[in-house]
């Protein structure tokens, strides 16, 4: 349930199946919205003019999440990505306000890791590892850090651990996007289910998260969480995720950003899609 806010714009994404998760049953009220196909990213955006709402908007869904386990167990190297590929996601190697893999920062710091012409395996191992050793985990914010707020302050929330690693690899030529989302509670979950059967999720369920994920020349996506993983290591929460391995607690919403959204022949600059967003 949303609060209505009267002579604004209303603007979520919708989940949809993917790797992540299964979405079934959803559920949009009241009816007069209009869903808007995000064509760079393939996100699903569902538009309210609120003057049209007369109570509340709601969103409902039934979710499954998958595990998501890449081993990489190949030889891939960055000139096995065909031109097809590329053309196919050009998109996630031209630069953005949040993403700039030809900064000369970033230039400099994939010199010095030394990685030209290794193997995929390699290269995402020394770029998961300097990001790790750069970087320091805090300040969170509900928008996206950009990576350049990253490289210069070094204390960051998920989203400028992202966009390093993301300006990163696109230095390198390696496609790889923004995975937006949540992790879901499941501690909190476990604790209301043994007093109950029953259970309706709402937001204090979930926790704001996004990681990384580069693109393999098969089409597969390699996960990264570097962030989380950054906190287990220092103490700081116990829960999975990291090098090629994503549980199944998440709750994905869109991917990217830095998006510009058209509707009723009008543009919406929209830095993330997480949280739903009012807009004059």
């Amino acid at each position: 349930m949303f609060p209505k806010k009267r002579g604004e714009v209303l603007v979520f994404s919708l989940p949809q199946t993917d790797q992540y998760q299964n979405i079934s049953h959803l559920y949009i009220r009241p009816e007069n919205h209009q869903i808007i196909k995000e064509n760079l990213w393939g996100n699903q955006v569902v538009v309210f003019t609120l003057n049209d709402v007369k109570d509340s908007v709601s969103l409902r869904f039934h979710h499954k999440g998958k595990t998501v386990k890449n081993l990489l167990n190949t030889n891939f190297r960055v000139q096995d990505y065909t031109k097809e590929l590329l053309e196919k996601y050009h998109f996630l190697l031209t630069p953005d306000r949040f993403v700039n893999g030809t900064d000369p920062r970033i230039k400099k710091i994939v010199k010095d890791l030394r990685i030209k012409n290794q193997e995929l395996r390699i290269i995402f191992d020394h770029v998961n590892n300097f990001v790790l050793e750069y970087l320091r985990y805090g300040k969170p914010i509900e928008g996206l850090y950009p990576y350049s707020q990253a490289i210069e302050e070094r204390t960051t929330d998920c989203g400028g651990f992202s966009t390093l690693m993301l300006s990163l690899f696109q230095s390198i030529s390696i496609p790889a996007r923004l995975v937006v989302g949540y992790i879901i509670n499941t501690d909190l979950i476990s604790r209301i289910l043994s007093n109950s059967k029953f259970l309706i999720l709402n937001s204090k369920f979930f926790l704001m998260h996004a990681w990384p994920e580069a693109l393999l020349p098969d089409g597969s996506w390699f996960p990264f969480d570097p962030s989380l993983e950054w906190r287990r290591g220092t103490g700081q929460t116990k829960r999975q995720g990291g090098f090629g391995y994503i549980p199944d607690d998440r709750l994905v919403v869109s991917y990217g950003q830095d998006f510009t959204i058209k509707y009723k022949g009008k543009p919406i600059r929209l830095d993330l899609l997480q949280n739903p967003i009012y807009h004059t």
